[in-house]
């Protein structure tokens, strides 16, 4: 596996010089930025750091995200991003337990490369320089040069590391060029000439990294690259005594315009189609746009525009419990500290408060929200893109009620992590739908990361203003997965708190499908019909899942086959992989055919709804009388269900 990774960065940054534009313009802010951030540096007045008011308020893990792959490790090695905790664990030996004593910064390379490059990106060591900016103790500066001299001891820039070793090349230099910054300016008062000077010196040998890989390569998409750009921009802009430091300057602004301008669709959306990367890519250019605004440098192209568009993103495909979604190479990033800092720039162009229903059509997600936030929070992911980060999910989402997650994605892992491959990616582990036995072949495969494909799946109908509001997806007969059936999932949002999943597939043959859902950790019953489970989901790592919460899902087929079976799956939450059902409602038909499934929460201790059908020339009348004996009424004929 880890092989494939190793070619897979190589194949993305490798490359010739990209496009080059124009010059910078100094002393420039753009139209739209707060006055909090309008530039008040004077020409011959010395760099600004200008993260210093938010090293005060947050967390340095919280206030720049991690990429997913360190954070996957972050959780699993130290289990926090509270720079106390990391201090506190850093200095209980946590390093010496799991990379041995003395530390070998190279041990995981050939085995588990997530693991290797954690340590070598240095992401708990600004943690220290906070502490001591905190508290004035010095202990954490001693603490924090012990770590840097011995890293420079042991892993000096020879001509061919950025050959012969990872700890030299990509994101790891990338990532130590800002971290070693954020140790340089927070602990500045406390630092003697010899340990700043240590410091430089070492940032000039990573300036010779970042000019000659990622200044040189190609441009393209991947946040990588756009991370290198971010790298260059603090050395050129904060350390202009480096040797090229115009040259980082000038090429880091290439880099970040152009991902500014390609690397987002027009509606903001990451082309990557990464939930948990979105926190990641926005600071790059909320952070870009303070080290330029507050030097006296034209930011990046569109920047608040563009800031604007990922603060809307945010705020619409926030969970109810404040994260993002875990779909794809995910973990469930929290979205608060992101939104507020990029609020702050924007200033009376702030996005706060709640956001309703929203679709990305160019992004190809959408949101749904019915009755408040006490309501549904409905995600649908066609999964317009399959490969690289994305998973096999077709006509995949999320259902919650308030704050119960019903059904939900398994997310993702440590990259590291066999289960990636043999789980998390594959089609399998989605609300999806298995026609005939066929999964999605590359992702299901032995290789850790297979390129990326444009599928035609799409969401095709959107209906969030409606009494019963509604959307549609389909994935058509040419998607390979599908066997040659066209496939339509429409999902409705009744009155009250009932969800109606309603597929229905359109073929000349026989096909057996199986419909899958993957349910939060629960105690599911299946009732004797088999068409039928009631569900009470249980607390699982750092879950938000009320304890007495349940819910329903009663399968309707028109022609009353098919059954459900409830098998063992994995989810992800907070990083640790977690058993949890997996319901399946399996069914063969010839010709056209679909299903309805439906989904009824109930709070408190109140006893389950019962569900009584009636199928009568294709359309089918169902009654559902809750705990309280509130009785809802409506049809089904085809897809569409109205109230009666």
């Amino acid at each position: 596996m880890s092989k494939g990774r190793r070619q897979f960065i190589k194949r993305i940054c490798a490359g010739t010089a990209g496009m080059a534009l124009g010059g910078l313009t100094i002393n420039a802010v753009p139209a739209g930025a707060s006055m909090a951030t309008r530039n008040k540096h004077r020409p011959g007045d010395g760099p600004v750091f200008p993260f210093m008011k938010y090293a005060s308020r947050y967390n340095i893990g919280d206030y720049i995200p991690k990429d997913q792959g360190g954070k996957f490790i972050q959780m699993t090695v130290i289990g926090s991003e509270e720079d106390a905790i990391i201090t506190g664990s850093v200095r209980g030996g946590v390093l010496n337990r799991v990379y041995g004593t003395p530390v070998g910064w190279q041990k995981y390379e050939r085995s588990e490369i997530e693991k290797s490059v954690w340590l070598n990106r240095f992401y708990f060591l600004p943690s220290f320089a906070r502490m001591y900016h905190l508290t004035g103790d010095r202990s954490y500066l001693d603490d924090m040069m012990g770590i840097i001299r011995q890293w420079i001891s042991d892993n000096p820039r020879l001509p061919d590391s950025h050959r012969t070793t990872y700890n030299w090349r990509d994101m790891q230099v990338a990532w130590r060029s800002i971290h070693f910054s954020w140790c340089y300016y927070l602990g500045e008062k406390g630092l003697i000439p010899e340990e700043k000077q240590l410091i430089i010196d070492s940032l000039g040998e990573h300036a010779h990294i970042l000019l000659t890989g990622f200044g040189q390569a190609k441009l393209n998409e991947f946040n990588h690259q756009s991370h290198g750009g971010l790298a260059m921009l603090y050395l050129g802009v904060l350390f202009p005594m480096l040797d090229g430091s115009a040259e980082l300057l000038r090429r880091g602004m290439i880099i970040l315009n152009h991902h500014l301008a390609n690397a987002f669709y027009p509606d903001g959306g990451n082309v990557e189609q990464m939930f948990g990367y979105y926190p990641f890519q926005s600071h790059l250019f909320r952070d870009a746009f303070l080290l330029c605004t507050e030097n006296g440098i034209e930011p990046p192209v569109n920047s608040v525009p563009m800031l604007k568009k990922m603060a809307l993103y945010l705020a619409a495909v926030r969970r109810p419990d404040g994260t993002v979604p875990p779909v794809n190479d995910s973990y469930e990033m929290p979205v608060k500290p992101i939104l507020d800092t990029i609020n702050a720039i924007l200033g009376s162009q702030a996005v706060t408060g709640p956001q309703g229903s929203v679709f990305f059509p160019d992004t190809q997600v959408a949101v749904m929200k019915h009755g408040g936030e006490a309501g549904f929070y409905l995600l649908a992911n066609p999964a317009s893109v399959i490969g690289a980060h994305a998973h096999a999910g077709r006509l995949g989402f999320e259902l919650w009620y308030g704050s119960l997650p019903l059904l939900i994605d398994s997310g993702c892992c440590n990259y590291d992590d066999p289960a990636l491959v043999s789980w998390y990616r594959t089609t399998g582990a989605h609300n999806t739908v298995i026609i005939d036995g066929v999964t999605e072949a590359a992702t299901s495969s032995e290789l850790l990361w297979v390129p990326r494909r444009e599928t035609p799946n799409r969401i095709t109908d959107w209906n969030p203003d409606e009494v019963i509001p509604s959307l549609t997806m389909i994935s058509p007969p040419e998607e390979a997965t599908n066997a040659t059936v066209s496939w339509s999932r429409k999902i409705t949002l009744a009155t009250g708190n009932i969800a109606i999943i309603s597929d229905s597939f359109r073929t000349e043959g026989e096909h057996s499908y199986e419909i899958l859902l993957h349910l939060p950790p629960s105690e599911a019953a299946l009732s004797p019909s088999g068409k039928e489970i009631r569900i009470k989901p249980v607390s699982g790592p750092g879950s938000p899942i009320p304890p007495v919460a349940t819910a329903t899902i009663f399968a309707l087929n028109p022609d009353g086959t098919g059954s459900f079976t409830i098998t063992e799956g994995l989810v992800s939450l907070k990083a640790v992989s977690t058993e949890a059902p997996v319901a399946s409602f399996n069914f063969r038909a010839a010709g056209n055919t679909g299903s309805h499934l439906l989904v009824i929460p109930s709070s408190g201790e109140s006893d389950p709804p019962m569900v009584r059908t009636r199928t009568w020339k294709g359309v089918t009348t169902v009654t559902v009388r809750d705990g309280r004996g509130v009785r809802t009424r409506f049809k089904i004929s085809g897809d569409v269900v109205t109230i009666t």
